[in-house]
This record gives structure tokens, sequence and C-alpha cells, in this order.
């Protein structure tokens, strides 16, 4: 799953790029009509090459992390990442153009990192620390720093991950 959303990043990228088209202008417009859209389409629009790559890596590695070790629950979790990020954006965030797939990648990192403080099993506490360690950035990504960063994305991805790590915790992930 995480190796076809970052397909198709790729190629909405390559779309945009190649054909001019504005692309772009399916973000999340919060509390529009219009804006619904983007609740499907904006972790498939990036910026620039730089937003997209910044998004590729991480998404592969959390997303092959989250399938590998917890196969029984993972598209259920990336699910919620995925859409109940974007509906709280479009729901709260202020008055812009949310594009990008890091609301994504916040919810599966703080699903990771927090899956495993609920659990208390050892792989999924080794798993919580090595992402911890890898992407422990993602604390300070949900401040409001840069008005052209969507702050509200990785917040939102931050609550849905930590809300679906208290969910899964009880049920059997591996």
């Amino acid at each position: 799953v995480p190796f076809r959303v970052v397909f198709f990043m790729w190629l909405v990228f390559f779309l945009e790029y190649v054909y001019n088209w504005p692309l772009s202008d399916f973000g999340i417009h919060p509390r529009s009509i219009f804006g619904l859209i983007g609740i499907f389409t904006a972790p498939l629009i990036h910026g620039n090459l730089s937003h997209l790559v910044s998004n590729t890596v991480p998404l592969i590695f959390l997303g092959s992390t989250l399938f590998f070790f917890y196969h029984r629950i993972g598209a259920a979790v990336f699910f919620r990442a995925y859409f109940w990020t974007n509906i709280l954006v479009w729901l709260f965030a202020r008055p812009a153009n949310h594009i990008g797939a890091s609301g994504l990648v916040y919810g599966l990192a703080f699903f990771l990192i927090f899956f495993g403080i609920f659990r208390r099993d050892l792989l999924s506490i080794l798993i919580s620390v090595l992402t911890l360690l890898l992407y422990g950035g993602v604390f300070y990504g949900v401040l409001p720093t840069d008005p052209m960063v969507s702050w509200e994305s990785h917040l939102a991805g931050a609550l849905v991950g930590i809300t679906s790590a208290i969910t899964f915790s009880s049920k059997r992930g591996e």
C-alpha cells in the first residue's frame, strides 16, 4: 500500500510538471465544498521536488514497517492516517491550500511510536524506540513554525496516530 501511494504521488507530480496542470489546486481547502476533494487528493499532491522526496522516504519506511510487523491492522491504521487526518484538516485547519503526505507520515510515525508504549510487548517497544530515534523530530512539527507548512496536517496526523495506537493496542497486531 505505501509503495502504491508513493507511486501515485510521483505520477501526480510528473503529470503536473510535464503538462503544467495546476493539480495543486486540488488540496484541502478547509470548510469549503470544493476543498472536500482534497481529503482524497491532498496527500498525492506536492509543491516541489524537495517536498515530494521529504514525504517519500518516511512514507516508504514507516508504511513498510507498519504492514510488515502489524499486517493484521496495517490497512486499518493506514486508512485512518490517510482519511481521518485529512478530514480533521478540512474541519479545523486555517484557510489555506493544504497539500502533501506529511499528515499521513505523522499519523504513521505517531502510531508506531505510541503503539509500543500502549502495547508493551518487546517487538512493539523496539519498533517504537527505532521510530523515535529516526523520526523523533516529528514532535516539533506539530507546532506552527512556518506559515508555508501545514502544521495542522502534522497535528491531525499525530492525533490520529495516537488514537489508533490506543484503539489497536489491545488487538493482536502481528
